[in-house]
């Protein structure tokens, strides 16, 4: 299982030597600009090639707050805000990294643009070391600084996770960041953004959740895993985020993603989905809490997702092992909001495995109500 907090030695030498190939000791080369104009306040994305590890970015000839989209390779891709204020007009954006600096892009500066205000309205805490924190909203920029009971964060940067990248799309609606000191389990917050201007958001404030379950995801050969951030209802959503606020943290690890299809395409029975378990899943040595996630298909078009390992489904299922595994069948999905019920239902499914129960009918809208009573 690779959960990224114990990253064991090939996947260190690997991370190491895709450090080493991205020094190249030439200078960085601008690939794209996304956008290429906008007024004062437009986030924009820069790729690159060569150069070296990660870099900062040139607007009109001056280095600008530069963040990256994730920390793993290490800032190919680079973000910032375009100055407040910045009369209109071309702008000269480069890429300075190892030392040397790129030939200039142009960017089309519309307005000088007026800061906002944030608003915060969640967080997400993503593993038991407490160092890492995204914080979700709106009318974030690159040049929003975060603080948590009254200090600056440590550093900015995209998650150490790879398939965390945050997309350029939603880099308004969360801020990836690392405290100045890890939080502990239980422990209660304010967090605070604040824009240039002194544009700052009220006060947040979060208990770090005292319960850590470890989840596995483990997908079929060409079965993809649920986006990790889906924006609906003007909130940005994650499995994560929502089981911080139930008060859980789940330490995620995306292990086989292409495993051959035991059944060659059949349907997948509870007893199949126990022996896909049992043949898949990387169980932790200790007591802790432990759940798998398989991504997998299914015949009957009306099931979305099942919690196979329980009393009715697998008979002779040992008690240590109840409530472990679910199951999720990505060719049950379809139409325009397919993405938004393939990650609502693995979280649905994960709450049978926390012993949660459907809520249809009690007047309270959640994830534990069925798909087909809510829609998605």
């Amino acid at each position: 299982m690779r959960i990224y907090r114990q990253l064991g030695l090939l996947p260190v030498l690997a991370v190491l030597f895709g450090m080493l190939a991205g020094c190249t000791g030439k200078p960085p080369v601008i690939q794209s600009m996304t956008p290429a104009s906008g007024p004062g306040g437009t986030i924009v994305e820069v790729r690159f090639t060569q150069g070296g590890l990660g870099g900062v970015v040139l607007f009109d000839g001056t280095a600008v707050e530069t963040r990256y989209a994730s920390n793993l390779g290490l800032g190919k891709i680079l973000r910032f805000t375009v100055p407040y204020g910045t009369a209109a007009g071309n702008k000269d954006v480069q890429v300075r990294s190892d030392g040397e600096t790129s030939a200039a892009s142009s960017f089309t500066v519309t307005a000088g643009g007026t800061p906002e205000s944030p608003q915060i309205d969640g967080v997400e805490i993503p593993n038991r070391e407490g160092k890492e924190i995204t914080v979700f909203g709106s009318k974030f920029t690159t040049l929003s600084k975060v603080f948590i009971d009254g200090v600056e964060v440590k550093r900015y940067a995209g998650s150490s996770l790879p398939l965390r990248a945050l997309p350029l799309e939603f880099v308004d609606n969360a801020i990836i960041c690392e405290p100045q000191t890890p939080f502990t389990l239980g422990s209660t917050h304010t967090v605070q953004v604040r824009n240039p201007g002194n544009n700052n958001s009220p006060d947040f404030t979060f208990k770090v959740p005292t319960r850590v379950c470890m989840m596995e995801f483990d997908a079929l050969d060409g079965i993809p895993l649920p986006d990790y951030y889906r924006f609906r209802n003007n909130t940005l959503s994650t499995m994560r985020r929502g089981y911080t606020e139930c008060g859980w943290i789940l330490e995620l690890s995306y292990d086989d993603t292409a495993i051959p299809d035991p059944q060659a395409g059949a349907v997948f029975t509870p007893a199949d989905m126990y022996s896909f378990w049992q043949a898949n899943a990387n169980l932790p040595g200790g007591s802790e809490f432990y759940m798998h996630g398989a991504f997998v298909t299914a015949d009957d078009q009306g099931l979305l997702g099942i919690m196979f390992m329980n009393t009715g489904s697998v008979p002779s299922l040992p008690n240590a092992e109840r409530r472990l595994g679910f199951s999720v069948f990505r060719n049950a999905f379809s139409g325009s909001d397919l993405e938004d019920k393939y990650l609502r239902t693995t979280m649905h499914e994960a709450g049978h495995g926390f012993n949660l129960l459907h809520s249809d009918g009690d007047g309270v809208r959640s994830i534990m109500n069925q798909t087909s009573v809510v829609g998605s």
